[in-house]
């Protein structure tokens, strides 16, 4: 019930962007793109298995490959999908939705993302084959932050239910 409230409120708040003019918004750039993630620009991300903070463990499997696109739209929207692997038959994949800050400087990149997992949609045939089903994780909002040493960055990102740590790997193709 916390998520459906929290994600009514977002999307609510960002569907009135376009009818609001504030000044104070305007100083802290809610609007505009940043610098490093401009419209038309691609990302691809790679992070190793989350950092848990209620079992402190680090592994670096199961590897997980994200691709991020911004349209060229005024709002600084972005859209994407994600794949972990080497997870059996590609158990858990999924598309991602993007809400970018500019923070004033060029080569941070702070978001909230909106995650769907669609590795669900395989747990029939999985059980088909004697194979285990995935977890029905479904959606999940997360925050990150990249920053970037020219065409390639670090980016962390909050897991699944704010329970872990995502470390990834950032290359910025355009």
């Amino acid at each position: 019930m916390k998520n459906l409230l929290f994600s009514i409120f977002f999307f609510s708040f960002l569907l009135s962007a376009p009818f609001l003019s504030s000044q104070s918004l305007d100083l802290i750039n809610v609007w505009r793109h940043s610098e490093i993630a401009d419209k038309n620009s691609v990302f691809i991300d790679m992070a190793i298995a989350p950092v848990l903070f209620s079992d402190f463990h680090f592994n670096f499997i199961p590897i997980e490959f994200r691709f991020e696109y911004f349209p060229p739209i005024p709002l600084p929207f972005a859209f994407g999908f994600f794949l972990k692997t080497p997870n059996p038959n590609f158990k858990s994949f999924g598309l991602r939705a993007a809400y970018h800050f500019d923070i004033l400087d060029s080569y941070t990149d702070f978001y909230f993302v909106y995650q769907y997992e669609l590795g669900y949609l395989r747990n029939d045939i999985l059980i088909e084959y004697n194979d285990s089903p995935v977890d029905n994780f479904f959606y999940d909002f997360r925050v990150g932050v990249r920053h970037f040493f020219g065409w390639f960055g670090l980016s962390l990102e909050t897991g699944f239910h704010f329970e872990s740590l995502i470390i990834m790997l950032s290359i910025k193709i355009n």
